[in-house]
């Protein structure tokens, strides 16, 4: 999966994503959520959309790939 594929998040509201991508674990008043994509890998890689709010509204949208738990200060 690509960034590019996500670009179509930006400028939706958190009830939106919501919708389409349940609420996981994500605290809804945060500025950013995060979601797991597809499943870990034999290596234990997982790919993770992160998006970043602004008043509420998706400012921003970002693939990373991680080993082992997802941190917001690995950013």
């Amino acid at each position: 999966m690509r960034k590019e594929q996500f670009k179509y998040l930006i400028g939706k509201h958190k009830e939106a994503i919501i919708s389409e991508f349940g609420q996981d674990f994500n605290y809804y008043p945060s500025e950013r959520w995060a979601y797991e994509l597809g499943k870990k890998n034999w290596l234990g890689k997982r790919k993770v959309l992160i998006i970043l709010f602004e008043d509420s509204i998706v400012k921003s949208v970002n693939i990373r790939n991680c080993y082992g738990n997802f941190s917001f200060d690995q950013l």
